[in-house]
C-alpha cells in the first residue's frame, strides 16, 4: 500500500477544516496532516517533518515565509488564499 503524499494530506486537512493554510505554530493541523499520511507522532518532530515534507514537495499548495519570534516561518497556503 502506498502512503499519500503529505501535501496532497495537507489540501484535504485544510479544505475539511476550513483553514487557508497551515504553518509554523499550527501544531494541531500539522499532527492531523501527519496522522492522514500515517507519519507516527513524535512531538514537534512530527511538525518538522511535515513542513520540510511540504518544502520540498508543495504540491498545489503555495509556500511562503513569515516573520516570527524566532525568526522567518515557513507557511503553506491554499491555491487563491495566499493574499
Amino acid at each position: 500500500m502506498s502512503r499519500k503524499r503529505i501535501c496532497d494530506c495537507a489540501v484535504e486537512v485544510l479544505r475539511e477544516t476550513d483553514n487557508p493554510a497551515v504553518g509554523y505554530g499550527d501544531s494541531g493541523l500539522l499532527h492531523l496532516i501527519a496522522e492522514r499520511a500515517g507519519l507516527p507522532h513524535e512531538c514537534w518532530k512530527t511538525e518538522d517533518r511535515v513542513l520540510n515534507a511540504l518544502s520540498k514537495t508543495p504540491g498545489s499548495l503555495v509556500p511562503r515565509h513569515f516573520r516570527a519570534r524566532r525568526g522567518i516561518a515557513r507557511v503553506f497556503y491554499l491555491p487563491g488564499e495566499e493574499s
